[in-house]
């Protein structure tokens, strides 16, 4: 892994990490929330090593931070477009004229927000179980279990999420969140019970978003409640979207919306996997259906 910091033309900047051959096919790779650049990292931890994955399929991942979060300056007035437009200006700068992009989780709709308005740059977009809509929309919201709380808490009382997230963000995290608070099902909450796991899994996330306080955070999580800025229907590239059957983190409406509407849209639903156990157990298989769609 590489690491570095990339500045934008109005004096902000955007951490970056390169994972992969530096002679690899490049694919932009966008994060959940909160976390950071650092989040494929966590594949360690499951006894996949993200590097050596990479060199088999021969990609290089430009993983960015996005703004708050990371070594990325904080944009207060940021949502899914102007981070498309950074992302742009960023590619336009490196030569990178026809690009792919991978994202997990939080990262669904900025990667659907640069397809959108960017479609000369993404000629392919990966969702491992992302959103794709509005939280505003009829039942998104509603349908989001135990990750309700965080959402609801950034849009209705950010001052205090903010002082939350400075408080347990800046420490090593060694106790699972019990089940009846979490609500995980549990292929995922397996897969956060053993303390030195959780310890990794939170520095390359929540800790390394919490670099430069919450703020960042908060702003990121309340904007899903915002307008998306893009219209499925109108996303012309092939779209793969992999979703776990059991996921209640992310809600089957997001999936559903995205085969619905995405005309080039090819979904691999997986029984008995959750949110983190997809992309955990199935990176070989996105990674690989990558390659092949070169």
């Amino acid at each position: 892994m590489t690491e570095g910091v990339y500045e934008l033309r109005n004096g902000r900047k955007l951490g970056y990490a390169l994972y992969g051959p530096g002679d690899g096919e490049r694919v932009l790779y966008f994060h959940g929330t909160p976390s950071s650049r650092l989040e494929p990292l966590i594949l360690g931890s499951y006894h996949k090593n993200i590097e050596e994955l990479l060199h088999h399929f021969h990609l290089q991942l430009v993983s960015i931070d996005r703004p708050g979060m990371g070594r990325s300056t904080f944009d207060p007035r940021g949502d899914f477009r102007s981070f498309a437009i950074d992302v742009q200006e960023l590619t336009t700068d490196w030569e990178i004229s026809r690009t792919k992009v991978l994202c997990w989780s939080g990262g669904g709709p900025f990667a659907l927000s640069l397809a959108y308005h960017f479609p000369s740059l993404i000629r392919q977009v990966y969702i491992i179980t992302g959103f794709s809509r509005s939280f505003s929309e009829p039942r998104v919201f509603r349908n989001m279990n135990g990750n309700i709380y965080y959402f609801w808490a950034a849009r209705n009382i950010p001052w205090l999420l903010r002082r939350i997230l400075n408080f347990i963000g800046k420490r090593e995290a060694h106790r699972p969140i019990p089940r009846w608070l979490s609500g995980l099902p549990d292929v995922d909450h397996a897969l956060l019970s053993d303390p030195a796991t959780i310890n990794h899994f939170s520095k390359c996330t929540l800790n390394e978003a919490c670099r430069q306080g919450s703020a960042g955070l908060v702003h990121d999580a309340a904007g899903y409640f915002g307008e998306t800025g893009y219209h499925l229907q109108q996303i012309a590239q092939p779209v793969h979207y992999w979703y776990g059957l059991k996921d209640n983190t992310v809600s089957n409406v997001h999936p559903a919306a995205v085969e619905k509407y995405v005309p080039n849209a090819t979904m691999h639903y997986k029984e008995n996997e959750g949110h983190l156990s997809v992309y955990i157990n199935w990176i070989e298989e996105v990674l690989q259906t990558i390659k092949e769609n070169s």
